[in-house]
């Protein structure tokens, strides 16, 4: 299965990575966040709730950040963090009970009657035959796409899945597919409500980026130990986000652009690795490969 979103969407993507995540997960290799696009992301193999596609292609296998049957509607806009919970990630409930339908022509679901304290929907697309299809909440077709071939279809990468953000004027949800295919689109509702990043002693904040307190000092990423082991870690957010290993910042001007990219190119063709560490910032476990 191949995936697409626009740039806008791509921009918008949340990346959640929490921290009991499989010790399969493997490397990025894209500056940034590593993880499982949960919160705005397209996830898709192995199912709705075990495996997610990164921004990247990369594969990861999350659990679902603290599901509940019990929506709690009335929290605030932001939470700390509870214990075994990624700070800046969300708390997640399930309200209401999913449901499903079967799709092979356009098809419009409504959403506007749904209950309180929603906050996104979960959709999950199963291709049963070959073809290409797009779903969101974009009536003008903006909306995620993926393509599935004959190989995907009985296995793994014949599912995947997305979470829409919902508000008052939200009321409908389209289903396009193409190209002959059929498919199974469930609908799940969700409450998710934001959680704050932690400190370490040094004073630097820790958990994962997008949340409501912005880009932390440490960021959450996948990375790679000394044993080649997949460990989960953080990275310096100044490193991820550094246009090389001698330019911190990013250029001012195009020609410095232009210069800097030569450099880049010519003295790191494959990327560079920067250390991943404990939440103390300070005990390494491990690398995270940038390029």
């Amino acid at each position: 299965m191949s995936a697409q979103f626009d740039a806008d969407r791509s921009a918008a993507i949340r990346l959640l990575l929490i921290e009991d995540v499989a010790a399969s997960a493997p490397r990025r290799t894209r500056p940034g966040l590593v993880a499982g696009l949960l919160l705005v992301g397209i996830l898709t193999g192995a199912g709705a709730s075990t495996a997610a596609f990164a921004a990247t292609g990369g594969f990861v296998t999350p659990t679902i950040a603290q599901p509940s049957s019990h929506p709690q509607p009335d929290l605030p806009e932001a939470l700390e963090a509870p214990p075994g919970t990624t700070p800046g990630a969300p708390l997640i409930s399930l309200i209401g009970a999913p449901s499903a339908l079967s799709v092979a022509a356009p098809t419009e679901y409504p959403l506007a009657a749904r209950p309180d304290g929603v906050t996104h929907v979960r959709v999950t697309v199963t291709a049963l035959t070959p073809g290409s299809i797009s779903w969101g909440t974009d009536a003008d077709g903006n909306n995620p796409r993926a393509t599935f071939n004959s190989g995907d279809i009985g296995g793994p990468g014949d599912t995947t899945w997305y979470d829409f953000p919902l508000d008052d004027t939200t009321g409908t949800f389209f289903v396009t597919p193409a190209d002959g295919l059929t498919a199974t689109v469930s609908f799940q509702y969700l409450n998710m409500t934001p959680t704050h990043l932690k400190r370490n002693a040094a004073g630097q904040t820790y958990g994962l980026d997008g949340g409501p307190d912005g880009v932390p000092d440490l960021v959450l990423v996948s990375g790679v130990s000394p044993e080649g082991e997949a460990v989960l870690g953080y990275a310096r957010s100044g490193e991820l986000n550094a246009f090389s290993p001698e330019h911190a910042s990013q250029p001012s001007d195009p020609e410095e652009a232009l210069a800097w990219q030569e450099e880049r190119e010519r003295d790191y063709p494959s990327g560079w690795d920067i250390p991943v560490f404990e939440s103390d910032g300070t005990t390494r476990i491990g690398t995270f490969h940038v390029g």
